[in-house]
């Protein structure tokens, strides 16, 4: 049953050191046009020519760790949410991003898929399987969802509704445990595009952007015990974010781009926190339009990245 699967992740109660000082300190080297842009191309996950954000607050939550330590990464989340444009839900609200530390990440990951594959809704096929095939110790993978410009998604014919209904960013209940009708809604409303004779009412096109958005409606970061024990809880939080709130991927090689990206690579040095692209990449997606093209959107951030000033201060707020 899912429940033991959950059980398996809270008996893996990782250790990571204490996070030190919280602020979000922007520090690194000033990076090339070519850098700036390989660092984009290379971490960016676009669906369907679009770069998919959060579009309701954002609501986490740590599973697998001991309280203390949760609640200080949930709230190193929420600061850096904050000051990179991200809203962050309020008190009580459904969880919609969860960081699970767990003994085998890749274990837990199939497992999952095998009993509530609605974790996985929206995901292509081809996604699933190579995520299944990651032998990495910290997976992560989002739901995403193609909304018109308003964040409509048309209602399923055989959901028996046939208007439109505003999209909802939560899925699965706040436990981390879908309800039945919870479940099913999620595989109904989940969708990267509008299959087979359904239509999606778009109330504006151009051709410098398109009258669709890709919205995030849950994230998921599953690390493997053995992997964050001896990291910050800084660390783990930040990785956790450029995972989450960008639906970014680990550079596939290096790029000599400093990045939290790189937490869990063999070798090398660990970066302590979000480093300078990071947070230019998240400010620069979350200020851009959502309908904003793929090409336009990789344009945009590969100059906000390259303009950084490495040395600024970035809130100790």
């Amino acid at each position: 049953m899912f429940a033991l699967t959950i059980a398996l992740a809270l008996a893996a109660q990782a250790a990571p050191q204490p996070a030190g000082s919280d602020d979000i300190v922007v520090t690194g080297e000033r990076l090339t046009r070519e850098a700036a842009r390989r660092y984009v191309n290379d971490i960016s996950r676009p669906v369907n020519d679009q770069l998919p954000a959060f579009r309701n607050p954002v609501c986490p939550t740590v599973i697998g760790m001991p309280e203390e330590n949760a609640a200080v990464i949930v709230e190193r989340v929420k600061k850096v949410a904050k000051y990179v444009g991200v809203k962050v839900g309020k008190p009580g609200c459904a969880t919609n991003f969860r960081i699970i530390v767990v003994e085998d990440a890749q274990a837990f990951v199939s497992e999952l898929h095998r009993q509530k594959p609605v974790f996985f809704a929206g995901m292509e096929k081809s996604e699933i399987d190579r995520l299944m095939k990651d032998q990495r110790p910290a997976l992560a993978w989002s739901a995403v969802q193609t909304q018109n410009e308003d964040g409509q998604v048309y209602a399923d014919y055989s959901s028996g509704k046939g208007q439109f209904d505003r999209a909802h960013g939560n899925r699965v209940s706040a436990s981390g445990v879908p309800t039945d009708s919870e479940s099913e809604g999620a595989a109904a409303d989940v969708g990267r595009a509008t299959p087979g004779g359904k239509t999606q009412r778009n109330m504006s096109a151009s051709i410098i952007k398109s009258s669709t958005q890709q919205a995030i409606l849950d994230s998921y970061v599953v690390i493997d015990s053995a992997a964050a024990n001896g990291k910050t809880l800084m660390q783990v939080a930040d990785y956790a974010v450029m995972r989450a709130l960008a639906a970014a991927q680990p550079p596939a090689e290096a790029t000599g781009v400093d990045t939290i990206l790189t937490l869990f690579n063999d070798g090398g040095e660990t970066p302590p926190s979000l480093r300078a692209p990071d947070v230019a990449y998240l400010k620069a997606l979350y200020s851009a339009s959502p309908t904003m093209g793929k090409m336009q959107q990789l344009n945009r951030l590969s100059k906000a990245v390259l303009e950084t000033s490495p040395e600024e201060p970035a809130g100790s707020k």
